[in-house]
């Protein structure tokens, strides 16, 4: 992925549906844009989401759950990076 897509995987953070609408300027190839589009809505939900599950587990489990989800995301975008080979 080029270093572009961070700003706008970073931006689904706050909005998922802005960040999709960033990736389209940055001239990606279907294949990109496939594992950008996947990473963005299989990772992180949204800080509103984030707000809740601390305030439901706690800081203890909320940051086991905030580590299950980036390694996650890291294998999942590893292995669509892998599978999706030219």
């Amino acid at each position: 992925m080029p270093k572009e897509t961070v700003i706008a995987l970073a931006i689904g953070f706050v909005r998922k549906d802005v960040a999709a609408g960033m990736l389209i300027p940055l001239g990606l190839s279907a294949r990109q844009m496939f594992i950008a589009a996947t990473l963005l809505a299989a990772s992180f939900p949204c800080i509103a989401t984030f707000v809740v599950l601390l305030k439901e587990l706690g800081i203890r489990d909320f940051i086991k759950s905030v580590s299950i989800m980036l390694a996650a995301g890291l294998i999942l975008g590893a292995v669509l990076n892998f599978s999706l080979l030219r």
